[in-house]
């Protein structure tokens, strides 16, 4: 379900992208964001993540040279590490989810990424269209 997720996430983003000229989020965060619907704790922790490390290149990015790809693998490494920290603490708060393994370690870091190109409102405006409609779309083919 994860790979069709991704596949349809895709296609969706590209599709936005080309109309709109917005992304939501990165070429496969609407797939990923897709499966945490259904799990709003899950969903305001992967926001929270990607939020926070926002905030930490926005910090970094006064102290550092930040620009280009250097920036990239910054919000990138934030995301990583906060959702690292984020799996060990929610536990404590809620069950474990299986979306914070592997590709969930790196998405809020894309997503993080995208609100400093194009802001957060745009970017949670687009997810919140494409992320549903990924959805709509894998309940009707995938039976999901």
């Amino acid at each position: 379900m994860l790979t069709a997720a991704l596949i349809i996430g895709v296609l969706v983003s590209l599709l936005m992208t080309e109309l709109v000229g917005l992304t939501p989020g990165g070429i496969i965060v609407p797939g990923y964001v897709a499966l945490l619907l259904d799990r709003p704790a899950a969903l305001l922790g992967f926001l929270l993540v990607a939020l926070a490390s926002f905030g930490i290149v926005l910090t970094l990015g006064t102290r550092l040279m930040l620009y280009g790809s250097r920036r990239f693998a910054v919000a990138v490494l934030c995301g990583l590490t906060l959702s690292v920290g984020a799996q060990w603490a929610a536990p404590i708060y809620m069950p474990p989810y299986v979306e914070w393994a592997g590709l969930g370690f790196i998405v809020p870091g894309l997503l993080a990424h995208q609100f400093d190109r194009q802001g957060i409102l745009p970017t949670l405006l687009m997810l919140a269209i494409a992320a549903p409609l990924v959805r709509i779309i894998l309940i009707v083919a995938v039976r999901l």
